[in-house]
């Protein structure tokens, strides 16, 4: 195997690698996601109706403060925060 093709060759098995290695990081940060979300679910299941109806009108009250409140803020040119 001349030089350049051992060179390419190895090149290859390195960047494979390190798609390994990424990915695998990647998917552990998924499971952690997943696990977080799974509890907070659980702490949904919980709830009981009278209190998910609370926080649903809660959550509607607040969505309306902000839409009546964005009304009255000027635009902002693009880009700005």
């Amino acid at each position: 195997m001349s030089a350049g093709a051992w060179s390419r060759l190895r090149d290859q098995v390195e960047q494979a690698w390190n798609r390994h290695v990424r990915h695998r990081e990647l998917y552990r940060h998924l499971d952690r996601r997943r696990a977080e979300i799974e509890a907070r679910n659980a702490w949904l299941d919980e709830l009981a109706e009278e209190e998910l109806a609370e926080m649903l009108r809660g959550l509607n009250e607040c969505l309306d403060a902000m839409r009546a409140a964005g009304g009255d803020v000027p635009d902002r040119p693009e880009g700005t925060p």
